[in-house]
């Protein structure tokens, strides 16, 4: 398989074409706004037309001109949806529904795929969105347990 690397503003434009034309695709993840649930260069997501926004919804969005994100709605209020990375405790983004290009349908990690719409995904992240006020912590907790991101401080000589 040939990988190729180029900036989202030239790659996801074609992306969203293809979901809008009523194709899967497929993408790496990229960025650690979404931590833990998508990492990246470890895990790849699976995008699809976005038909009714839901909160919870993993989506990806244009919010200016070739600046995209792929977060999880965090609130709608009528064309305005408020979102959010799972890895970003504090910062959101606004945006129109106009915006919105794709929805996350599957997660895949290590070979092994997770559908958005599954029981466990949504139990998952159902707790993780009412956790807010702990999340800074708990990533904290996973960049040094299961990352191992040890901070120089804490390092031995």
């Amino acid at each position: 398989m040939t990988t190729i690397q180029m900036e989202n503003a030239q790659f996801l434009p074609h992306v969203c074409q293809l979901v809008q034309e009523g194709h899967k695709v497929t993408i790496g993840a990229k960025g650690n706004s979404m931590r833990p649930f998508i990492e990246s260069g470890r895990d790849a997501v699976v995008l699809s037309r976005l038909t009714q926004p839901v909160i919870g919804d993993v989506v990806l969005a244009e919010l200016t001109q070739g600046h995209y994100v792929l977060h999880r709605i965090d609130a709608i209020e009528g064309m305005h949806i408020r979102l959010r990375g799972d890895g970003n405790p504090y910062q959101t983004e606004q945006c129109n529904a106009d915006d919105l290009r794709a929805t996350v349908v599957t997660i895949v990690r290590k070979g092994r795929s997770y559908a958005t719409s599954s029981r466990t995904w949504k139990t998952y992240s159902w707790v993780w969105t009412r956790l807010l006020p702990l999340r800074r912590y708990l990533l904290a907790l996973y960049r040094l347990v299961w990352r191992g991101e040890l901070p120089a401080r804490l390092t031995r000589r």
